[in-house]
């Protein structure tokens, strides 16, 4: 057992630090890492201790996704964190603030940290729309702050080291974004990957466990560049995991024996149009029986969207709708096919009946959808070239 894991276990989750309301939560995982939490968001943040100075990882205090519509800064926010790295961390400044990607769940604060001049390390294509809610006044006394990465940074003193790399949705197709940060951690061999392992909590399919398309990039990545962490930091906050962390094992059994979503969204693209109309139900039943979930048959959507085959991707919707009606986003992307075919009657009816499941659902709808049809012409474009 390694220095690293014995640390952890002693000290995970004993050792506790302020909780009052000015202050967040933090936990001391072993070997100067620490995980902070917060009341506003399921996700958390990782700070890394130096000699002199710490490392901050993530700002997740919204808890958003790609979804996000009320891209803001959170200040308040920002500045109890900063706060709660004063009280905690009395004599280390935070030096740099890191983070994977633009989502909220990534960071959702920026102002406080330039402000106090904290370097922030970032990749033009994130910062492009994080800047829009940047304090723009002030921008150009922030400049000096910012660091683009464009292939990898080493942040490194005797005491810890941290190697940032950047990649893109060109190399890597299932990035939640165009480009993205994952960050090495040589001395605890440790990768914080952020959302990019969004591990399967489902039910199995086919009686095996689902390899995401995102699993499948970071067991890519990790490859490519010879990196063997025993654990991986995710986003989120760990229901079953002591240490906060997912052990490498996880990844590694899924990539071997896992069933891939890719694989059955291939076999479902491959249906002939005609025979998936003729007979649904049959096609339903199957989908049950597999235990296949309605995310593939999103995904499947889109994909053929994408190869502008617009009626097969109305069949599909059609059954992620009777599948899984209680989700609002079953009716909103039942009503962007329906856009993207130009019935805007239909379109209107169902995204009405995603905001009557769901009163507080904002991330679809007309607007989204405009947007969304203008990038298609554009890949419809390059597909007819």
């Amino acid at each position: 057992m390694n220095k690293f894991l014995i640390v952890s276990l002693l000290f995970f989750p004993v050792l506790m630090y302020s909780q009052s309301a000015d202050f967040n939560k933090i936990t001391e995982s072993g070997n100067g890492i620490y995980f902070m939490y917060y009341d506003s968001s399921n996700s958390k943040s990782t700070i890394v201790e130096f000699e002199d100075f710490i490392v901050l990882i993530e700002a997740p205090v919204k808890d958003q996704g790609g979804n996000a519509t009320d891209l803001k800064d959170h200040s308040s926010g920002g500045e109890k964190i900063l706060r709660t790295l004063k009280d905690q961390f009395p004599g280390k400044p935070l030096k740099y603030f890191l983070h994977s990607h633009w989502h909220p769940h990534s960071i959702s604060t920026i102002n406080p940290f330039l402000k106090a001049g904290v370097k922030v390390v970032t990749t033009e294509l994130n910062y492009s729309v994080i800047k829009k809610f940047t304090d723009t006044s002030g921008i150009k006394n922030y400049k000096e702050n910012l660091i683009f990465i464009t292939d990898s940074l080493k942040i490194k003193d005797d005491k810890n080291q941290i190697i940032a790399y950047r990649f893109t949705k060109k190399d890597f197709p299932n990035v939640p974004t165009e480009d993205y940060l994952f960050f090495y951690l040589p001395e605890q061999n440790l990768m914080h990957c952020a959302c990019m392992y969004n591990k399967w909590e489902g039910d199995p399919v086919d009686g095996k466990e689902m390899l995401t398309g995102r699993e499948e990039d970071l067991y890519k990545f990790l490859s490519m560049k010879g990196i063997k962490p025993e654990f991986l930091i995710r986003l989120s906050k760990e229901k079953k995991e002591v240490n906060d962390m997912q052990p490498i094992s996880g990844l590694e059994n899924v990539v071997s024996n896992g069933i891939k979503g890719s694989d059955i969204m291939k076999e479902f693209m491959a249906i002939e149009l005609r025979s998936l109309d003729e007979n649904p139900d049959a096609f339903l039943q199957d989908i049950i029986k597999r235990k296949i979930p309605s995310s593939i048959i999103n995904s499947t959507v889109y994909s053929l969207l994408r190869k502008k085959e617009l009626h097969k991707a109305l069949s599909f919707a059609r059954l992620q709708a009777l599948l899984n009606p209680s989700d609002p986003n079953s009716w909103d992307t039942y009503g962007e096919v329906y856009y993207f075919l130009g019935e805007t009657e239909l379109a209107q009816y169902y995204e009405k009946q995603s905001k009557r499941v769901d009163p507080e659902y904002t991330s679809g709808g007309m607007e989204v959808w405009k947007k969304d049809l203008e990038n298609h012409f554009k890949i419809w474009e390059e597909i007819t070239k």
